[in-house]
């Protein structure tokens, strides 16, 4: 079994990125979640995670400074679940953040998956900004 990160490279690929995306953060988790065109942002990852030639999730990573990278939007679809293909997607997500020049991977998690980045070497941080309620701020130095 391979894993890669990949932007999605042609429309059957986006659709795959929006529909599990979708499927975890809309449906399960009952978020509100709009599908912007998000092909050319600048700073700003769209990602699928590949298993072998399958897509089977996803992740926004956005540059946020000179040395930090906000891992957003992470989603495994819901089939593949509890399969340790989260923890594959995070292990993914931190090489590409470090090849865009990062040494700290930030991720915002909602209180029940504060536990699951606590296991995958994420430490809850104080919020730079103005908290939101029912989410942590949670910081791993990469490298």
């Amino acid at each position: 079994m391979q894993y890669r990160l990949a932007r999605p490279a042609c429309r059957e690929d986006w659709d795959v990125y929006h529909r599990i995306r979708q499927d975890v953060l809309l449906e399960s988790q009952k978020y509100a979640l709009e599908h912007p065109d998000e092909e050319d942002e600048p700073g700003h990852y769209p990602l699928l995670l590949w298993l072998d030639d399958r897509a089977i999730g996803t992740i926004r990573i956005d540059k946020l400074d000179a040395d930090a990278a906000a891992l957003r939007l992470i989603a495994i679809d819901p089939v593949l679940q509890g399969q340790g293909h989260g923890g594959a997607l995070l292990r993914e997500a931190e090489r590409f953040a470090c090849s865009l020049g990062c040494s700290k991977a930030v991720v915002y998690s909602t209180t029940e998956a504060i536990g699951y980045y606590e296991a995958c070497g994420f430490n809850e941080d104080e919020w730079a900004e103005c908290e939101i309620a029912g989410v942590a701020q949670m910081v791993k130095l990469l490298g």
